[in-house]
C-alpha cells in the first residue's frame, strides 16, 4: 500500500466539502490540543501511520486508529478505540508480510483542569490503558500498557498562531517467549518505560487553514524500576498542515529522524526507532 500516494490528495479533497471551524481540534499528528468535546459530543476519528526505515533491509510498517469519543461533561471525556497494523520486514533475521490486521485495543479518558479558551492557558489530563497483540516492530506478542499524558495548550493572536506540548510517561509490560531448550518454551514479563516530550506551533494562514512545525523527543528505559537506564533515544521534528471545518477536521504531519543515540548508523537510531514517519488524521463530530 502506497500511504505517501493516497494521504495528500485525500487530505486536499476532503478540504473542498469544508466549512468553517468547529470544535475539539487536533492541530498536530502527535501533539494533543488541551481542547475537549463538550457534553453530549461525540466525535469519530480515524488515524493512519506510515511508518520506513531501519538500520538494515526493508522496512514498511502502517499503523491505524479508529476511534469513538463521547463528551460526559464540558470538562470530561471518554474514548475507545481498535488499533490495526499492516507490515513488511526483510532482514537477515526475520521476513514478514502482513497487510491487514489487528493489533489491539485501547481505552482514553481526558480530563480538562484549565481552558485555552476560558483561562488563558489550557491543561488536560489524559489517560490510556491498553492491550496489543502485536508489537510495534511486527513481531507477535501480548503487550500491555498504561500511557498517562499532560496536555498544555496556549493561544496567542485571537487565536490565530497556537501552541501545543504534551509530557508522556508510558509504563509497559511485554510477554517474551523463548525456547530455553529443544521444545521446552518459557515466557517472561519484561518491563519498559517509554517518556516522550512532544511540542508544535502553527499559524492559521487562510480560514480555516494552519500550517506549522511540531518536534518531539522519545526515549526508552528498560527494565525501569530498577534504576532509568536509557537504551535508546531519537528527535524527530517536521512541518504539519490542518484543516478544521465545522463538522470535521484534518492533519497531516511529516516527521523525519533528525538524530538519535546510540547512532552506530550515521546520528540516527533506527533499531528502535524508524528514519521517518507520515500521519494522517481525520476527525468527524456528530
Amino acid at each position: 500500500m502506497n500511504f505517501r500516494a493516497i494521504a495528500l490528495p485525500a487530505f486536499m479533497g476532503l478540504s473542498a466539502l469544508a466549512t468553517p471551524a468547529y470544535a475539539d481540534e487536533q492541530y498536530f499528528g502527535y501533539t494533543y490540543s488541551a481542547e475537549l468535546l463538550g457534553k453530549g459530543q461525540t466525535e469519530a476519528e480515524f488515524w493512519a501511520t506510515d511508518r520506513r526505515g531501519k538500520a538494515e533491509g526493508h522496512f514498511d510498517a502502517q499503523d491505524y486508529r479508529l476511534e469513538l469519543e463521547h463528551g460526559v461533561t464540558n470538562r470530561f471525556s471518554v474514548a475507545g478505540y481498535a488499533n490495526l497494523a499492516s507490515h513488511h520486514i526483510r532482514n537477515n533475521d526475520e521476513r514478514i508480510d502482513r497487510d491487514f490486521a489487528l493489533r489491539g485495543l485501547s481505552a482514553e479518558f481526558k480530563y480538562q483542569v484549565l481552558s485555552p479558551f476560558k483561562d488563558g492557558l489550557g491543561l488536560t489530563l489524559y489517560a490510556e490503558p491498553a492491550w496489543s497483540r502485536i508489537h510495534g516492530g511486527g513481531e507477535k506478542g501480548t503487550e500491555l500498557e498504561l500511557e498517562f499524558k499532560a496536555l498544555v495548550q496556549k493561544n496567542f493572536l485571537d487565536d490565530r498562531l497556537i501552541w501545543a506540548a504534551n509530557l508522556t510517561f508510558e509504563p509497559e509490560w511485554e510477554k517474551e517467549r523463548e525456547e530455553v531448550s529443544p521444545g521446552v518454551i518459557e515466557s517472561e514479563w519484561k518491563k519498559e518505560l517509554k517518556l516522550e516530550v512532544s511540542s508544535g506551533l502553527t499559524y492559521r494562514v487562510a480560514n480555516g487553514w494552519y500550517a506549522g512545525v511540531e518536534g518531539r523527543y522519545a526515549s526508552v528505559y528498560p527494565d525501569w524500576t530498577h534504576g532509568l537506564h536509557r537504551e535508546a533515544s531519537a528527535v524527530f521534528a517536521g512541518p504539519v498542515v490542518h484543516y478544521g471545518g465545522k463538522k470535521w477536521w484534518a492533519t497531516l504531519s511529516y516527521q523525519p529522524q533528525l538524530f538519535g543515540s546510540p547512532s552506530p548508523t550515521g546520528g540516527r537510531e533506527l533499531d528502535e526507532y524508524e528514519k521517518r514517519e507520515l500521519r494522517l488524521k481525520l476527525g468527524f463530530n456528530f
